[in-house]
């Protein structure tokens, strides 16, 4: 069995965007909360000026397209007012679906077992990108088993992207 490691040397390049991501979180999770409702998650534009604003929102017993709809209808006005994006952007509220993105460590906990998919920061082996079992999630590390019994060992701040991955029930 082989093993790999990374160790933690990276911090956040953009501290911008982690400010606009706080900021945004005050912003909307009062919103979200008052519809008895969890903010998931939210991606911010890429783009300087433009792109998509993407808010997850989830619940024990999960999201309908109508609560996506009335909390847009809530969120929208807000975001006009504090103005905390620069130019014209796009909004969506959603649920985080089927292969739900990861935004905290927290997070990670109720999937252990299940297949996920992560893109790390910098190359180990020779790859980024890698698939597997996630097998724990301890102190601020996961433990994905890779295939042929090989596993791989990252700290949290390595990961650029994770999501599960559907696996659709065979018939």
């Amino acid at each position: 069995m082989q093993e790999w490691t990374i160790r933690s040397t990276l911090f956040f390049a953009n501290m911008g965007s982690k400010d606009l991501q706080e900021r945004l979180t005050q912003i909307i999770e009062p919103i979200v909360n008052s519809f008895g409702l969890d903010l998931w998650g939210l991606e911010t534009p890429n783009a300087p000026k433009g792109g998509v604003l993407r808010i997850y929102i989830d619940s024990p017993q999960g999201v309908n397209i109508d609560q996506c709809a009335e909390l847009t209808k809530h969120i929208n006005p807000i975001l006009d007012i504090e103005d905390p994006i620069p130019g014209s952007y796009t909004l969506e509220v959603s649920s985080p679906g089927l292969e739900r993105p990861f935004f905290s460590f927290e997070q990670l906990g109720p999937y252990v077992g299940e297949r996920i998919f992560l893109k790390l920061r910098s190359p180990v082996q020779g790859r980024k990108k890698w698939r597997g079992k996630l097998l724990s999630a301890r102190e601020m590390k996961i433990e994905l088993e890779t295939g042929n019994e090989d596993t791989l060992k990252v700290n949290w701040d390595e990961i650029k992207k994770i999501h599960l991955l559907y696996d659709p029930p065979q018939s």
